[in-house]
């Protein structure tokens, strides 16, 4: 399930993101990829060692782990320390997949689900979309400045090359509680039904029983 979120950042965390940036160190993108996807990966990543980095860093977790409807969506349970990703023009990433265990020797977690939240605006650069490829085929989203995607880490994806101007983002991947697919849509979508039914009906017995259901279906699929 793809699924895109509004206001992850406020314009407030925006600005000192992006003036932390401003201050940064950013390395050549290939010395956090794969073997493969060396060969495709074209960009520049902030310096693990910036301390300012880290400040950016907490500044996003902290936003991913407040949004309660990204969370009700994936279920996070880990999520890897966010990559701050520079193209400028000419620069991209081919197609790959993301690998199934993401973080350092000795505390990798399984990529359920990646994401991608957007730190500048779509007219401040050509070209740079996230395309996913997926079994009904190639779809492009390039979202406004504070919004984040989140689609499943088997998926094959690229940043389309950037023709002019400067793409900015932060990337990371989640372990979800709920490591099926279909079972988190299934939630998602029980979910929506349950909070209409407690604004419609709140004291109905159908209402109990749908929120009983929630309940059980996660409890028997949660890890």
């Amino acid at each position: 399930m793809i699924a895109a979120f509004q206001e992850v950042l406020d314009d407030k965390e925006l600005k000192t993101i992006q003036a932390l940036l401003s201050q940064s160190q950013f390395i050549d993108g290939k010395k956090t990829a794969g073997y493969r996807a060396k060969r495709v990966k074209n960009n520049k990543q902030v310096s693990w060692n910036e301390k300012e980095a880290r400040d950016v860093q907490s500044i996003i977790l902290n936003a991913v782990k407040r949004h309660q409807k990204l969370v009700q969506c994936c279920h996070p349970k880990e999520i890897a320390t966010p990559l701050i990703s520079k193209s400028s023009t000419g620069m991209g990433y081919g197609f790959h997949v993301d690998d199934a265990q993401i973080g350092a020797v000795g505390s990798k977690n399984r990529s359920d689900i990646s994401m991608t939240i957007f730190l500048c605006q779509p007219d401040e650069y050509e070209g740079g979309e996230l395309e996913i490829i997926t079994p009904y085929g190639a779809t492009a989203f390039k979202l406004p400045a504070g919004q984040a995607i989140t689609y499943p880490s088997k998926f094959l994806h690229q940043v389309r090359t950037v023709t002019s101007g400067e793409r900015l983002v932060a990337v990371s991947w989640m372990q979800s509680h709920i490591r099926n697919e279909q079972d988190r849509e299934i939630l998602l979508e029980l979910d929506q039904v349950n909070q209409k039914l407690h604004q419609l009906a709140p004291d109905a017995v159908e209402t109990d029983l749908g929120f009983k259901i929630y309940a059980n279906l996660k409890r028997r699929w949660v890890e």
